[in-house]
């Protein structure tokens, strides 16, 4: 299956597998309108074809990729790239408030849970929803284009402010 990249050598992630799986897909998608078979996206992500296919349905239900049966379909997206912010992939594919619950797994959530990590979550949750807000598709391809990535990329290249 996939392994980190380099310069990425922690597997860990805030964001389920099929999250991180739909914006490697993404990344690859062409800009032009040009349609791509998710068995061969699934071939250089080295995920099982069926896998990859349920999680870019879930994307074109989110209206960020289209899809067309038939030997010159596949999916493309329905934007151009500098459109689709990871925001939206986020949200398509973890819910629509994937970071309110509570750390410490508390029943309450946002104002209503008064445990004591929760004010600084709450700081972290706006800047992370901000920045994936700001970020668009556009700015991964570049980033992830970039001959000479960094070892510990700085966030300001994908993430402009």
């Amino acid at each position: 299956m996939n392994h980190p990249q380099p310069g990425c050598p922690h597997p860990r992630s805030l964001f389920h597998a099929p999250t991180r799986y739909a914006l490697q897909a993404l990344v690859r998608m062409p800009g032009d309108g040009t349609y791509r078979l998710a068995r061969n996206l699934a071939a250089e992500l080295d995920l099982p074809g069926p896998f990859l296919a349920k999680i870019l349905q879930i994307l074109a239900h989110a209206d960020i990729l289209e899809s067309l049966r038939g030997p010159t379909g596949g999916f493309r997206l329905t934007r151009p790239p500098e459109r689709i912010t990871l925001r939206e992939v986020v949200v398509a594919m973890e819910g629509p408030e994937p970071f309110e619950d509570c750390l410490l797994g508390h029943a309450a959530v946002g104002e209503d849970c008064h445990c004591p990590i929760r004010p600084a979550w709450d700081v972290l949750q706006t800047l992370l929803t901000t920045t994936l807000a700001r970020t668009s598709l556009r700015d991964l391809q570049v980033a992830q284009a970039a001959p000479d990535r960094p070892e510990d990329p700085d966030l300001s290249v994908a993430a402009p402010v």
